[in-house]
């Protein structure tokens, strides 16, 4: 298996019991293990404040975060004691604010208590998902753990950018996350053709999703509307764009951004009539998706 199962929290307890919960479940129901148990201690969201977990549990208490490594390390070997394969065990973490030399000794102390490989969002808590990120100090954090396998994440958002991101600080390897929810082929070369049939608009794209979704349904709409949030964020809420207004509801982006962060849409089908409309709004209907065609057409 080559999935990662990431954790949250604050007590090394529960996530001990939680790290052999993962283990059992994953067993008994594939008779496999997962690849790796990864602790999050990167998250700037509020939920990660009011909870304590995440940036937050490591600004607090860098001594309990090495105590939840240490009881997650110890679960993973007890459980698989007497099992062929051993997940890895890896940590999230940011830029702390203290500078590079702080998060190299606080990365020196994840090691000591076990963790495989190291994940870096090289940007601080504060700068959450926004400005550039710092590959100085990622080159700089990868240069001083030479026995810890490192990878690098922030503003990745195409192949390009791993290329670059590789070759200026020689990282083991490159994590992915919005720039993959907002174009899950902007890291597939075919795409650069002019003759290629994969999706490059953003209702492509949306509209490819949206046939995944209903072949394999996620747990709650709530999933599809914050993917297609990711998607149309660019076009509905043009950050570089002067003269817009996000309350001026009589801009047509305004009104189709409501669909997105309001609960007005439930189901598959309610998400495609969605991109109709959109392209309707927009008045792009080149390489209108098939799925979406008839409703364009009503």
């Amino acid at each position: 298996s080559n999935l990662v199962v990431q954790l949250c929290g604050s007590s090394p307890q529960s996530l001990g019991e939680a790290t052999s919960a993962v283990l059992d479940i994953y067993h008994k129901n594939s008779a496999t293990l997962p690849f790796g148990i990864d602790l999050n201690l990167g998250c700037p969201q509020e939920c990660a404040k009011r909870e304590g977990f995440g940036a937050f549990l490591v600004e607090k208490d860098i001594n309990a975060t090495i105590s939840c490594i240490g009881s997650m390390r110890q679960a993973i070997d007890v459980y698989c004691s007497n099992v062929n394969t051993k997940p890895t065990l890896s940590a999230k973490i940011r830029v702390l604010d203290g500078g590079v030399d702080d998060t190299i000794a606080f990365a020196k102390k994840l090691k000591s208590a076990g963790i495989d490989f190291l994940a870096v969002h090289c940007r601080r808590r504060q700068e959450k998902h926004n400005g550039e990120p710092d590959w100085d100090a990622g080159r700089e954090i990868v240069a001083a753990l030479p026995d810890l396998p490192v990878v690098l994440n922030g503003g990745i958002s195409c192949f390009n950018d791993v290329t670059l991101v590789t070759e200026r600080t020689n990282c083991h390897g490159v994590m992915i996350a919005t720039g993959y929810l907002s174009n899950h082929q902007a890291f597939n070369s075919t795409i650069q053709s002019e003759t290629s049939t994969e999706p490059k608009s953003a209702v492509e794209l949306a509209s490819q999703y949206l046939d995944f979704a209903e072949i394999y349904p996620p747990p709650s709409y709530l999933y599809i509307q914050k993917h297609l949030r990711w998607i149309f964020r660019s076009s509905l809420q043009p950050e570089n764009d002067p003269s817009f207004n996000a309350t001026d509801w009589k801009d047509w982006r305004v009104k189709m951004w409501s669909f997105l962060v309001r609960p007005y849409l439930r189901s598959v089908e309610q998400f495609r009539g969605f991109l109709a409309l959109y392209v309707q709004q927009s008045g792009n209907e080149d390489r209108v998706p098939d799925t979406i065609l008839r409703l364009v057409s009503d």
